[in-house]
């Protein structure tokens, strides 16, 4: 009896120094397991909780609107504090990267004239993505934000906004001054004979009032005497076939940028909340 008893002892004993020395490396297994779980768990939640991307960046490097190239790099400082998609904050400051992905440059007034794209409006365009914000890959299209304006930092500078398709664009109402150019020529034409003199007349106090409505485009400081020339293109504007003379010695802008512009940007998609 004592000895099945001592064999019973020795038996649990051992069994219970397996037990001890396995369980601390099945402990060790589900804690590496959790481990790795933990960061993908942890990024799924936070994705599920950030907020649609949408933040302030300034420039770093100039864009020239007249040589840049799709695929030509951006370059931008973070001015807010976001939470990216997988759930880390990225700070004001950081480093924000991208790329110009389409880029249009002027054109003659009356090459706009007859083109569907863009129609009236000759002024270039560019269209560019985020790709990186501190180094890390953006997992969503983060576009500049439609329907907003550039902070320029040259106030003097062409005013610059974003349209409707997320693209940086030259701010020019081609459609009010279309509508302004029928309204000239209804009025030559109701004016029966001397309407080869009141178009002139119309449009050249129109050009003179506002050069921007003669150039075809903002006028800029390189354009002196503005009102002067603006007064003259459009009297010629105003002369039979004169158009084709306007639209062949008019040119649009170039979208250029300069380090200090400030661009809102938002993840493609996204409805404007401002």
């Amino acid at each position: 009896m004592q000895r099945e008893l001592a064999n019973t002892f020795k038996f649990s004993f051992v069994l219970l120094s397996m037990v001890s020395c396995v369980m601390p490396l099945l402990r060790s297994e589900a804690k590496s397991e959790s481990e790795q779980k933990a960061p993908a768990l942890k990024g799924a939640v936070a994705k599920g909780i950030a907020p649609p991307i949408r933040f302030r960046a300034k420039l770093t490097a100039s864009i020239d609107g007249a040589i840049a190239k799709p695929g030509d790099p951006v370059y931008a400082e973070l001015l807010d504090t976001i939470m990216m998609p997988n759930g880390t904050y990225a700070g004001v400051g950081s480093l924000v990267t991208g790329e110009i992905l389409d880029i249009e440059k002027s054109r003659k007034l009356l090459k706009a004239d007859f083109s569907p794209k863009h129609w009236r409006n000759a002024n270039g365009m560019l269209a560019m993505k985020i790709t990186k914000i501190c180094g890390k890959e953006m997992l969503v299209d983060v576009i500049p934000a439609p329907r907003t304006r550039i902070e320029r930092k040259d106030k003097k500078s062409v005013p610059l906004s974003i349209d409707k398709r997320g693209e940086v664009s030259i701010n020019y109402n081609a459609p009010a001054y279309t509508a302004a150019n029928v309204a000239i020529s209804g009025a030559s034409f109701a004016a029966g004979p001397v309407g080869w003199i009141v178009s002139p007349v119309v449009g050249g106090i129109a050009g003179g009032v506002d050069p921007t409505f003669a150039y075809g485009r903002p006028v800029t400081e390189a354009d002196g005497h503005a009102h002067v020339k603006g007064c003259i293109k459009g009297v010629v504007g105003g002369l039979p076939g004169g158009f084709i003379i306007t639209g062949l010695t008019n040119k649009g802008l170039d979208v250029s940028l300069i380090p200090g512009d400030v661009i809102t940007f938002q993840e493609r998609g996204q409805e404007k909340v401002d």
